[in-house]
């Protein structure tokens, strides 16, 4: 499970909220109870979409104590990383496909201080994750493909044995990883992704969408738990 906790740890994707209210959705977040945010930043070459900039992470950052986690996905991740640093993000997650240096990537994440983590789409081998998983404090496992439109809008039901892999790794070197799941994340997934191995789970449209977002939280920590 996630590090330092046996409960799984249920996140909010901000770029499914309502982009002229961001400080209101923070407080939405918050309040909800979730355990951290969860920021992509795209740089609309390595998938074709914009996320949000650096700036306006920092602009966020004194509305809230929780973790900030970026999900990168930009061709040059190492051009992004100071800035995010400076921002005050908790964590950067970049995509293997995006860098053949990964020893060297990892490496200068931490440098600048802040907790390293990768990120595999659909079509990567999880065994990739092997060779340098005792260096990552997270892997995000996508659940669907990013900026493909209605292609790639669903959650795909490939990545639930891909999460199964990765926690074989994970417990095969003996390491200390948080297993993460994002894209199209619904109610019906929850349980799936907790028994394959998910520690946590960045959940978005299905999340902003519901009536009370406190009561939708409260209710997935009652599935997680199995109430």
């Amino acid at each position: 499970m996630s590090e330092g906790t046996t409960e799984v740890r249920l996140g909010a994707a901000l770029f499914n909220g309502d982009h002229s209210r961001l400080g209101e959705e923070i407080a939405r977040i918050e309040s909800a109870g979730l355990d951290f945010v969860h920021l992509d930043v795209f740089d609309g070459h390595l998938v074709p979409d914009l996320g949000f900039p650096p700036r306006t992470i920092a602009s966020l950052r004194p509305l809230t104590s929780l973790p900030f986690e970026v999900h990168l996905a930009a061709t040059d991740p190492l051009r992004f990383v100071p800035q995010l640093a400076d921002a005050g993000v908790d964590l950067v997650l970049f995509h293997v496909e995006s860098t053949p240096l990964l020893y060297e990537t990892i490496y200068s994440v931490r440098e600048h201080g802040v907790r390293v983590g990768l990120v595999l789409t659909l079509g990567t081998p999880v065994g990739l994750l092997g060779p340098v998983v005792t260096l990552v404090n997270a892997v995000l496992l996508l659940a669907r493909v990013t900026g493909e439109g209605a292609r790639g809008a669903e959650f795909n039901p490939l990545v639930v044995p891909r999460v199964g892999n990765a926690r074989k790794i994970v417990g095969a070197f003996g390491a200390t990883v948080d297993v993460q799941v994002a894209g199209g994340l619904r109610r019906e997934h929850v349980l799936r992704l907790i028994s394959a191995g998910a520690s946590s789970l960045a959940l978005g449209g299905g999340l902003y969408k519901a009536p009370d977002m406190a009561r939708e939280v409260e209710g997935l920590r009652a599935l997680a738990r199995g109430d």
